[in-house]
């Protein structure tokens, strides 16, 4: 299928009609002006799957403003290109606000130009909610031909335009007088115009779409770029899923480890015990039978276990049950900003506590606390 050009006026607002032309077999098929340009163009029929279409949207002259630079000696085009971008910039006043782009004159000479970044903005979404998301954004002037020694014209129904090499202008009486009187200007018109919009999409080299406004493309993925990418998302979730059960499979076995060890303490007191809940259960009765315990300390002990379960790089080096329910502990971590968010976790369960920071002969931070029940 051969692909059209649909070239488009760029729109101050949302409601304009903008002029168009449908290009297609190396000439102009139809043009007009309509709010609705993709659908008066008729490029496809309601049927008919849609065609392959190339997108230019036409800046009238007056929103930019367009410099030529002189040709810089050594420099490659590409170097040509930015530090004509840069001399631009450096002559705006409001280089902040403006976006420009460059292009090669095809005389080893550079051409930038600017266009407000806000009127390029809005623009841009009016034309998208158009159903048009151009792929080029040029001057209407920029597609004019260049006269060896005299200047063009061109009228395109939303803007007239003047163009003598480089110099791109708003066709307006006072300007010809000013800028192009020793210059004789020659009308683009009739098939000399249509000549010019057909080969519109071979002058679209100083196109606004780039940086931040530049189009989003859909990339094609070929089949067997497919199944790669199939086997990696594959493997890639494997790894994922592999890796907490690994860590969930060491601290369970450090877990087990804990447990066992607190048993066989527990055992040499109150005998053998099932489990570590069972163990702590005794250990509080024969604490309390002997009157050297107080029920209420595992209350706050366990808010400290609770607290720590909700950062795993702190641990606990001691901890000793004191008069009243008071929990005396030593917190360690490697920094004390690991630390603290323990000791808020205690505090916002409704416990009061108390904590003085320290270091070890490791460097290692640790905290001497007290937890007990308000």
């Amino acid at each position: 299928m051969d692909q059209h050009l649909l070239l488009t006026a760029f729109p101050a607002t949302h409601d304009e009609a903008l002029y168009w032309w449908h290009v297609a077999d190396g000439a102009v098929r139809a043009w007009g002006c309509d709010p609705d340009p993709l659908t008066a163009a008729q490029i496809y029929g309601p049927d008919e799957p849609p065609a392959d279409i190339r997108m230019v949207a036409l800046v009238p002259s007056h929103l930019t403003s367009i410099m030529g630079h002189e040709p810089i000696e050594g420099a490659t085009p590409s170097q040509a290109l930015a530090a004509a971008a840069l001399a631009a910039k450096a002559r705006s006043l409001e280089s902040d606000q403006v976006h420009i782009v460059s292009a090669m004159d095809g005389a080893d000479g550079m051409v930038t130009a600017a266009i407000a970044r806000d009127v390029l903005g809005s623009g841009l979404v009016h034309l998208q909610a158009r159903n048009i998301d151009p792929d080029a954004i040029t001057p209407s002037g920029w597609l004019l031909p260049v006269a060896v020694d005299d200047a063009v014209s061109a009228d395109f129904g939303f803007d007239r335009v003047l163009r003598a090499g480089n110099l791109i202008a708003t066709d307006d009486p006072a300007l010809r007088d000013i800028l192009f009187a020793d210059r004789m200007i020659l009308p683009v018109t009739g098939d000399d115009f249509d000549a010019m919009m057909t080969g519109a999409a071979q002058k679209t080299d100083l196109n606004f779409r780039s940086g931040p406004f530049a189009k989003k493309t859909q990339r094609i993925i070929e089949p067997l770029q497919k199944r790669r990418l199939g086997w990696m998302l594959v493997a890639l979730v494997l790894v994922t899923f592999a890796i907490p059960l690994v860590q969930l499979a060491k601290y369970h076995h450090a877990a087990s480890k804990a447990d066992e060890a607190a048993l066989a303490s527990a055992a040499t007191v109150v005998g053998e015990q099932d489990d570590p809940e069972g163990a702590e259960r005794a250990l509080d009765q024969r604490l309390i039978a002997e009157n050297r315990g107080n029920i209420m300390f595992p209350v706050p002990a366990s808010a400290l276990y609770s607290a720590l379960q909700q950062v795993p790089n702190v641990s606990v080096t001691r901890m000793a049950y004191g008069e009243n329910g008071i929990v005396a502990a030593t917190l360690s971590a490697v920094r004390n900003e690991d630390i603290n968010p323990v000791l808020i976790a205690i505090q916002e369960a409704g416990f009061i506590i108390t904590a003085v920071p320290r270091t070890d002969a490791t460097g290692s931070a640790q905290a001497d606390i007290t937890v007990r029940a308000p």
